[in-house]
């Protein structure tokens, strides 16, 4: 195998939070060069793309039209593009990326598609067999969290039994434009609504029927509770104001049942004031992504403990959850070699030491073709 002399031609699609974090990596590894950036914000078009983040203009244009990244020749898109509830126009967007002939990496969705059944998955995988291009999604749980951390864990195993998942996370000092979309602030009774708990839990099922199919876990059924909890008192954070009575935390379970039983579960609990959380959970720190295995020949019990390293990686507030931001944006960046690499469709995680039902599975995770698992949310 040679290693390859030119500089991977990069573009990034959404210099937002995430996308400004990587252009941050893209301007420190001279193996990627970015000729190209698309934003949505009329104050970013025009400007350089480097000029983003603090650093020397290199005469990258940001632009706002798609056509001029569809011109370009660029071996990859990265793409993290506004998270919207109606999902037409980024299906639109990536699916003609990758039938014009780019390669698309993206921290949106796509992490396990074949969840969302056929009807989702057949035009991507068109546009991959026609633009000879591969997809990738590194997820957003935080992008590494279920989708490369607990894959990881399961490695010291040889059966896996269980798998359980913890976010707790203290986000009283995050000014971003989550905290409005978790709903902290408003009546809890506004928030319950089936609706919205389908678009929250619609990736949380994707991490579990991508796990349960690398994993071999025969799971039967895909569940969520989500309850919002109502703050017992004034609370004045970075991002908003919660008066006594409205949202100040969020704790929700996503579970992979097998007979019923649960054997992969997700928990999310994201709040702004500590007394909401409840007494099972030990508070070591306020950014807390631990994982759980039961298997053979040992169980496994590990936490990520993330720090920034260098505060010009920090965009905005300098709050604990800038680490797994940036280190979402840093799975975007190191997929590109695979991802360009890779035969024309959907790529799934790299991982080869992973358990499986059956070992042999491992090579072609995708020999069998998922099946969608059956949802209920409570």
């Amino acid at each position: 195998m040679t290693i390859r002399e030119t500089p991977y031609r990069v573009v990034v699609w959404g210099p937002g939070y995430t996308g400004a974090q990587a252009l941050r990596e893209i301007a420190r590894r001279p193996e990627l060069q970015l000729v190209g950036c698309l934003a949505y914000s009329p104050a970013k078009v025009g400007r350089d793309a480097m000029e983003l983040i603090g650093e020397p203009p290199i005469g990258v244009e940001v632009v706002a039209d798609p056509q001029a990244i569809h011109d370009l020749d660029a071996d990859v898109v990265l793409y993290a593009g506004i998270a919207l509830p109606d999902e037409t126009s980024r299906h639109a967007e990536i699916t003609a990326l990758l039938r014009g002939g780019k390669n698309v990496v993206t921290s949106t969705a796509y992490f396990f598609p074949w969840q969302r059944g056929e009807e989702y998955v057949a035009p991507l995988e068109a546009a991959c067999a026609e633009g000879g291009t591969t997809l990738h999604g590194t997820g957003i749980h935080p992008g590494w969290f279920a989708e490369r951390f607990a894959l990881t864990a399961t490695s010291l195993c040889t059966t896996v039994h269980a798998v359980h998942l913890r976010e707790i996370c203290d986000l009283s000092h995050h000014a971003g434009d989550t905290i409005a979309a978790i709903g902290f602030g408003r009546p809890p009774e506004q928030l319950g609504s089936k609706t919205r708990k389908t678009l929250l839990s619609r990736y949380y099922f994707e991490c579990i029927a991508g796990l349960a199919h690398h994993l071999g876990l025969p799971v039967e059924e895909l569940t969520a509770e989500v309850r919002y909890l109502p703050s017992t008192r004034t609370l004045r954070c970075a991002g908003v104001t919660v008066e006594r009575g409205t949202v100040g935390a969020l704790d929700g379970v996503w579970s992979g049942l097998v007979a019923g039983e649960p054997v992969i579960t997700i928990r999310e609990l994201w709040y702004l004031d500590p007394a909401l959380v409840d007494d099972g959970v030990e508070l070591v720190s306020g950014d807390m992504y631990e994982v759980e295995v039961r298997g053979l020949p040992v169980d496994v019990r590990t936490r990520a403990d993330l720090r920034t390293s260098d505060a010009r990686d920090v965009f905005g507030v300098d709050d604990r959850q800038s680490a797994a931001n940036l280190a979402t944006a840093v799975q975007l960046v190191q997929t590109i070699p695979a991802v360009v690499a890779a035969p024309p469709g959907i790529l799934l995680a790299p991982g080869f030491a992973y358990p499986a039902a059956d070992l042999r599975a491992i090579p072609d995770v995708l020999g069998r073709r998922p099946a969608v698992i059956p949802e209920t949310i409570r």
